[in-house]
């Protein structure tokens, strides 16, 4: 019942490799694209962002100024990212979960690297490309790769601190990757509990809650701070102190989330300084 967030320094093999385990342990295999076309519910095309308008068009040091908006990808896609985890076991290769469900306690984190001349051969033999054809595009591929991570997050996020699981692929074959995969998966810190689970449901409620805020033009760029309790359905929202005393904006926050089917309350405080 656990998840397992498969960061894909090579798409071609954390694809194999999340099928391959998939038929092993028996999860849901999702990629990126599939969490993408989930989160057209939370409204993830109003943020403006996409890979090819933003991280072609202006280079890093203009990035800030999308802070906003990245943010607001991010959670719309974390809202979608979570709505999987909550239905069923899920195996996700991509580069986004690994630090989006960094507080969900079962999720086992796991990096892929495939040296650059596997990948090259493994186009090469796949794709019948010269060897010239296809190192240019592996050489492609890791420049819009890494831009767009560094895009996101404003940080190099593929660092092993973040991983419970770095494999290099250059000498392990899938069926050895699955095998240590599937064998972790199965120790103490990554199965669910009634605790964990709660923490999950807390987390996706939460997020969801964002998100609304994130689309009303009032709340937006606030800096909101949202935390939730999935059992009573109570939504905490934190504010910034120069806002104390914008009832206004309490009557905003209100009216963003107020209709949401899981809310049953909602508490304005001001964060503290």
């Amino acid at each position: 019942m656990s998840v397992i967030a498969i960061s894909r320094g090579s798409l071609t093999v954390a694809e194999k490799l999340s099928e391959a385990l998939g038929k092993r342990i028996g999860s849901r295999v999702i990629s990126r694209e599939d969490v993408i076309d989930a989160a057209e519910r939370y409204g993830i095309d109003q943020t403006g962002i996409s890979r090819e308008n933003i991280t072609g068009e202006f280079p890093p040091g203009f990035w800030e100024r999308y802070s906003n908006a990245r943010h607001h990808y991010l959670m719309c896609f974390k809202a979608a990212l979570l709505d999987f985890a909550v239905k069923e076991p899920i195996i996700y290769h991509g580069n986004l979960a690994h630090v989006l469900l960094n507080d969900v306690p079962f999720v086992l984190r796991v990096r892929v690297n495939a040296p650059k001349e596997n990948r090259v051969k493994m186009l090469m033999g796949e794709r019948g490309y010269t060897r010239e054809r296809a190192a240019a595009e592996v050489r492609e591929m890791d420049k819009r790769r890494r831009r767009w991570v560094e895009f996101l997050y404003d940080s190099e996020f593929t660092d092993p601190i973040f991983f419970d699981l770095v494999l290099n692929m250059r000498m392990i074959t899938i069926n050895d990757a699955v095998d240590l995969i599937s064998n972790e998966i199965k120790k103490e810190p990554f199965q669910r509990t009634e605790e964990s689970v709660k923490q999950l449901f807390d987390q996706r409620l939460a997020t969801v809650a964002e998100v609304q805020l994130l689309h009303n033009h009032a709340t937006y760029g606030l800096g909101l701070q949202v935390e939730a309790n999935s059992s009573t359905g109570l939504v905490t929202v934190y504010k910034n102190p120069s806002l104390e005393n914008e009832e206004s904006i309490d009557d905003e926050i209100k009216a963003a989330i107020g209709d949401l089917d899981s809310v049953e309350g909602i508490d304005i405080r001001v964060l503290k300084d």
